[in-house]
């Protein structure tokens, strides 16, 4: 009788894990597989410090709204992370994160992060607990990276001097790029859709003399960023372009308006988009500065 008595726990035991079998197998692979404890790479040497209104650097990686998801996505790129994972917390986590890690959205935050931290390709898988994977391919390679800081170096002692302001070294940056570069036109003669293309990076005005929007600001962002001068890049639609804060205050500066093609092919250099404010960026009417404020909030 006693042997029986001795059983009736672990009968009852059996009993209770066949009924709650899923919950237990559930909060195992919860807490101990998938344990929330997340560690990111430590930063790279190309992670930003500045401080911005729409994104702020997090240690916490456990999204509980969008406004969180957001410093998570910043952070890692920041940080110059290739793979990284967190949690999401929220009803909408999941559809936020697709929307966000969309290359039309992304972008966005991708601009406040030095060029060589910058994606060229996201991927993103998700599993039933929550758990979001991010991969990063970075569009800069330890080559490429090698290559233009040696030409920036020497750029920035032919060009610059110490008893120089920020804003002088800014002008003479600016003049110097739209100087020895042309908007490449060819590219959209062909009717190119090459992400890869130089123009597009800051190798193409520095080492080719050719660029399209995004080589103009990333050459533009390179060098102020080695010059510590917080920045970052602003898209609209079909344009992208700096912001500066220097002398205490936010200004726009547009490398590609000022190297305008001309019809007889001569070289002008403009400064009408040389650290300008907003108020005087409205009142220019392009049609490709319409930006998002709420993006951009030092910008509104």
């Amino acid at each position: 009788m006693k042997g029986w008595l001795a059983l009736v726990p672990l009968l009852i035991l059996f009993f209770l894990v066949a009924i709650y079998q899923k919950d237990i197998s559930y909060y195992l692979v919860e807490k101990i597989v998938y344990s929330k404890k997340i560690y990111l790479d430590k930063p790279n040497e190309y992670s930003l410090d500045y401080q911005f209104e729409y994104v702020q650097k997090t240690d916490d990686f456990i999204a509980n709204n969008k406004q969180e998801l957001i410093n998570i996505l910043y952070t890692a790129l920041n940080n110059g992370s290739t793979n990284f994972y967190f949690y999401c917390d929220y009803n909408e986590c999941i559809n936020d994160v697709s929307i966000l890690t969309d290359a039309n959205e992304l972008v966005n935050i991708n601009n406040y992060v030095h060029p060589y931290n910058n994606y060229r390709k996201v991927f993103v898988t998700y599993n039933s607990f929550n758990k979001v994977q991010i991969n990063i391919e970075k569009s800069y390679n330890d080559n490429i990276i090698t290559s233009i800081d040696k030409k920036i170096e020497e750029i920035m002692n032919d060009i610059l001097t110490e008893d120089m302001s920020d804003k002088e070294k800014i002008i003479a940056i600016h003049n110097y790029i739209v100087e020895t570069t042309d908007y490449d036109t060819e590219y959209l003669e062909a009717n190119l859709q090459d992400i890869d293309n130089p123009s597009h990076k800051a190798i193409g005005p520095l080492y080719y003399h050719k660029a399209l929007c995004g080589g103009y600001t990333d050459a533009m962002s390179l060098f102020l960023n080695k010059l510590k001068i917080p920045n970052y890049r602003i898209s609209s639609e079909n344009h992208i372009w700096n912001y500066v804060y220097v002398d205490n205050n936010w200004y726009h500066l547009d490398l590609t308006w000022d190297d305008p093609v001309t019809d007889d092919g001569s070289n002008l250099v403009l400064d009408n988009f040389l650290l300008i404010t907003t108020e005087q960026l409205k009142k220019y009417h392009t049609g490709y500065h319409n930006y998002d404020k709420s993006i951009y909030p030092e910008a509104g």
